[in-house]
């Protein structure tokens, strides 16, 4: 029998932070999933649970009849937003293969060869029944969630026709089809050259792992260098080689040669100061759980953090003045302190000097 309004209304006070719970856990799942399958998101999760007010607007304006706020199927909503268009068959795998799937449904296969529209992939879920044995999701066996997977290119589009409320072809004025036609194209062409793109790294670093890596620095010539000759077990992802790579590039290490100079150079220089480092940290209780971890397992510094250990030995004060400036330029704060700092040098005139300029 179908509840009533008050009805539902009183359920969803009563269930509220039930669902809050089942929906943080649901999003903190994701993220590991995701994180564990090196699956890049364009934006971070988004996730809710569906406000009162419009659940009322809802139920009123489709006229739905439910028996249980629960039977809402987009009570609890997540959006993953991922970068690349590949990335979507992975991510619908691994939720089929994560969470007890009651209904899938891909839009795009809504649409025609000829035609635009909104693209996304929705799953309505539960958690699997062997979770429920967990005390802390026993309370939330009852709800379902939906999970939205669609690409930034696709969110773009279902942002705009959102506001345009051109979410069909046949909802747009004909002189205005033209246009949005051509913006349809666009964005598929953005997810098809990501996808290029991601193909022609993957050949480049494939050719670089089947012969010795030579030339001119770049960021993935260096992940690949840094790989095959630094520990495997500083290795941490991700390792920020963006950020690297000026730094070395300002010290005239521009090559592999001369890359692999240094590290042939101070590599026992910068794992004396990984080992020091970990000696120094084990047993504290204050450490970050991840920094907590690596110290437990002997290592401190990623292998961007022993290249600068390298160049810390090599150039000496030359590179503790550089990292200076660094942190200077990246901090407003800092700049400005270093801004009152200048002006404070300036010894002030006294008075009898001021009086006497004046004169």
């Amino acid at each position: 029998m179908p509840a009533s309004t008050e009805q539902l209304q009183s359920e969803y006070h009563a269930l509220a932070p039930l669902a809050e719970r089942f929906n943080g856990s649901l999003r903190d799942e994701l993220e590991e999933v995701l994180k564990t399958n090196k699956i890049t998101l364009g934006v971070p999760i988004e996730s809710r649970v569906k406000k009162l007010d419009s659940i009322v607007e809802k139920i009123e304006r489709k006229t739905l009849s439910l028996e249980s706020i629960t039977d809402l199927p987009d009570l609890i909503g997540l959006r993953l937003i991922l970068l690349f268009s590949r990335d979507v068959a992975k991510t619908c795998d691994l939720i089929s293969k994560t969470f007890t799937v009651l209904h899938k449904e891909d839009t795009q296969e809504r649409l025609g060869e000829s035609q635009f529209g909104y693209q996304s992939v929705h799953y309505l879920i539960q958690l699997p029944k062997n979770w429920l044995s967990v005390p802390s999701l026993a309370s939330v066996g009852q709800f379902k969630a939906e999970i939205q997977i669609r690409t930034v290119a696709q969110h773009m589009w279902a942002a705009a026709s959102h506001v345009l409320q051109y979410k069909h072809e046949s909802n747009v004025p004909f002189p205005v089809r033209r246009s949005i036609n051509r913006v349809s194209a666009i964005l598929e062409t953005v997810d098809l050259e990501f996808e290029r793109v991601l193909d022609a790294r993957e050949s480049y670093i494939s050719a670089l792992t089947s012969v010795e890596a030579k030339g001119p620095l770049n960021v993935d010539l260096l992940a690949t260098i840094l790989d095959s000759i630094l520990p495997k077990e500083n290795k941490f992802e991700p390792e920020p080689y963006s950020d690297l790579l000026p730094e070395l590039l300002h010290f005239g290490i521009d090559s592999t040669e001369a890359l692999k100079k240094l590290v042939q150079g101070r590599l026992p220089d910068a794992l004396k100061e990984d080992s020091d480092t970990v000696e120094r940290y084990a047993g504290m209780e204050s450490l970050p759980p991840v920094l907590a971890s690596r110290v437990a397992n002997g290592v401190y510094f990623a292998h961007v953090g022993l290249v600068r250990a390298m160049l810390r030995k090599e150039f000496g004060k030359k590179y503790s003045q550089y990292e200076q400036r660094l942190r200077v330029s990246n901090n407003p704060s800092s700049r400005k302190a270093a801004g009152t700092k200048r002006i404070r040098k300036r010894k002030p005139q006294s008075a009898a000097k001021s009086s006497a300029k004046k004169r």
